[in-house]
């Protein structure tokens, strides 16, 4: 298992039909959400299986990893079939424990074969009566363990094709089977995942498609990106989205997004009590949305500046009872305290933008 015997840019080579990964890797990170938004963690496509989520410790040690084996199909899913996907699961279960990026004390793996159709796993009782196993929409996910015994042990003695050696045997116990009700085109899918997002981060995000589209995106990018000398690397940086980034796309996408909306809705009342004209409001509304890039760059002093006084100012938010009447207090206030380079309108701009982002994380 040193050397891998697979082509690892095939996937990529491949990418026709490639859609379901792509698609259920969204899915799988919009279900798993809520649960690891303030872990530090990475997902990559085409790297050893079709999906990968890893997750770092506080010395960037990875501690545990999440793969999945994800394949659309029309029909069941039955022994002869699902062998031979078991067996690709087993043999990068043993790749990724050599592989090189550092593992905590911790470690741990739960590998899945994920699919939208059922999986049918049958065996022979003792009365060699056949047993049927069914994961589908009634019992949605199963580990290998939790199996009854007679289909366990007809499992991991495989086929007359596929026979499991003892070390291959060792991962059945990370194995799991799961049933995604995701539907049978990237159309269907593409809907849903508009639902997904919806579901998760409701009235936060002003455009699902958008986000869903910007999201698809990044993969999209991922998911072409040939690992580096043809093999799979955990610590490959290329391929991997990681949760950093993904936090940059979310504030982009639900604070910023919220932030123009109100500044559309506020403009005019805004710029009205700010003694800004009908022509110069345009560039109020331009100034406002690119304070709130620049508020993110440390290099930007002067908006810094600004950001840090409003955010020391904040207890001006209880005195008063509308938006544009307090950040008039805020910019008369900045004049009297501060001074800046920035033009008037850059500054009202800039001092409107802050108490939003201030005011709705406070």
């Amino acid at each position: 298992m040193d050397k891998q015997e697979i082509d690892v840019n095939s996937g990529v080579q491949a990418n026709v039909g490639m859609d379901f990964q792509r698609n259920c890797s969204l899915y799988i990170f919009l279900e798993k959400y809520h649960e690891i938004k303030n872990k530090r963690y990475f997902i990559i496509l085409e790297h050893y299986d079709d999906i990968v989520f890893g997750y770092l410790d506080s010395n960037n040690n990875l501690n545990k990893v999440e793969t999945y084996q994800a394949k659309k199909s029309s029909t069941t899913w039955t022994n002869s079939a699902v062998f031979e996907l078991i067996q690709k699961i087993v043999d990068n279960g043993i790749s990724l424990l050599k592989d090189d990026l550092v593992k905590a004390n911790d470690y741990s793996k739960d590998q899945f074969f994920i699919t939208n159709n059922t999986i049918k796993l049958s065996c022979r009782n003792l009365l060699k009566e056949e047993i049927n196993f069914y994961i589908n929409e009634t019992n949605e996910s199963v580990h290998f363990m939790n199996l009854p015994n007679d289909l366990r042990e007809t499992l991991l003695k495989g086929s007359k094709k596929i026979i499991f050696n003892p070390e291959q045997q060792l991962h059945f116990s990370t194995l799991n089977f799961a049933y995604l009700d995701f539907g049978r085109n990237s159309k269907t899918q593409l809907s849903l995942l508009i639902g997904k997002f919806q579901e998760v981060f409701g009235n936060s995000i002003l455009d699902h498609k958008a986000a869903r589209d910007t999201f698809l995106n990044r993969l999209n990018i991922l998911d072409s990106t040939y690992n580096q000398g043809n093999i799979s690397k955990l610590s490959d940086v290329s391929k991997r989205l990681e949760s950093s980034s993904i936090n940059e796309i979310l504030d982009v996408i639900t604070t910023q997004k919220l932030a123009l909306e109100f500044c559309r809705k506020k403009s005019e009342k805004i710029c009205e009590k700010l003694e800004i004209n009908l022509f110069d409001s345009r560039y109020f509304e331009l100034n406002f949305e690119n304070s709130l890039d620049r508020f993110k760059d440390l290099t930007q002093g002067e908006h810094r500046k600004v950001f840090d006084f409003v955010s020391d100012n904040s207890n001006l938010f209880t005195q008063f009872f509308k938006d544009e009447k307090c950040i008039k207090a805020l910019y008369n206030k900045f004049l009297n305290d501060k001074s800046s380079t920035l033009l008037e309108i850059q500054l009202k701009a800039a001092i409107s933008a802050a108490y939003y982002l201030i005011k709705t994380k406070s």
